[in-house]
This record gives structure tokens, sequence and C-alpha cells, in this order.
């Protein structure tokens, strides 16, 4: 009796190292990610080039933790003019555009020098803040966790445009 008493004991004490084991593999704890916030910014814009004044209005979509966003331009009159995604890096950025009105397409190195602006407005690190777009900001407006300002005036004297920039309205959207 003896016997099979440890033989019960030694199958027992195998068959709990067994279970105990194959569930503590299969429980795997995962730090959890807290979310970043996201951010919609809507803009009012007057886009000189030479002596044309062109009233735009805006809508970006803001990540800030994956430093990317959406962007979708209008005419003043709500016609839609540009939708695009831009993906900032070490490098630089990336962009992807999703339409470009044939309205756009005339005027050569709209969607470039657009994506450029978002780069260096939203983007790009501080240290690549530099480069022939003059920035200047007036104002901060404090939505969700981040400032952002009021009021830009981009210059680029060497193709000749400025973008001005109003920040009408912004939210922070909780993942």
């Amino acid at each position: 009796m003896t016997k099979n008493i440890r033989l019960t004991i030694l199958a027992l004490t195998v068959l709990t190292v067994f279970f105990c084991s194959s569930c503590s593999s299969r429980i795997q704890k995962y730090p959890l990610l807290k979310p970043s916030p996201t951010y919609t910014l809507k803009h009012s814009a007057v886009l000189s080039i030479e002596k044309k004044r062109i009233p735009l209005r805006g809508m970006l979509h803001y990540e800030p933790q994956y430093k990317q966003a959406k962007v979708v331009i209008l005419s003043d009159m709500g016609m839609k003019l540009l939708i695009a995604e831009i993906k900032a890096d070490g490098t630089g950025y990336h962009s992807k555009p999703l339409f470009i009105s044939p309205f756009l397409r005339a005027i050569p190195n709209f969607y470039a020098e657009c994506m450029r602006c978002i780069y260096k407005i939203y983007l790009a690190p501080e240290k690549d803040k530099s480069d022939q777009l003059t920035l200047t900001e007036s104002g901060i407006v404090h939505i969700g966790n981040l400032n952002f300002a009021k009021h830009i005036i981009i210059k680029n004297n060497q193709k000749n445009y400025t973008l001005e920039l109003f920040l009408n309205s912004g939210e922070q959207m909780e993942p």
C-alpha cells in the first residue's frame, strides 16, 4: 500500500506540475500602452502667390504620437481641393495624395509645398525647422494636452508665396 500511495503522490505531483506549467505559460501579461489622443484642427487660410490671393479652408486630423496627419483642403465655397496623408520619420516626411483637384494641379508645386508646410508646422522636430520657409507664429490656443498657434504665417521668398493660417477651432479626440 505504501507503494501505491507513493505512486499516487508522484502522479499527482507530475500532473500538478504539468497543469501549473501549462497554465502559466499561457497567461502572459503585457503592459498596456495608453493610446495617445488625436486632434482635429479646423483652419481658414489665405494663399498669396505673387499678387493673387486664394482663400482656403482646411481640416487636419493630427496624431502626434505617430507623427502623422491627414489633411483636407477646401475652397472658400466648400469645394474639395486636396486630401492627403503625411507621416514624418527620422529622414523627413512621406506623403500620399488621396485626391488632388484639377484646379490645384494647375498650380506648380502646390501639393509638395502644402505637405512641406504641414511638416514644418506639425511634424518636424525642432532641429529640422530651419529651411527656406520662414515661419511666424502668434497667439496660443490650448486644446486638450497641447498648445497650438492661433495665427501662422509661412513665407517662401524663393518660390514667391505666402500662406497665412488661422486656427478657428480644434478638439482633442480620445482613442
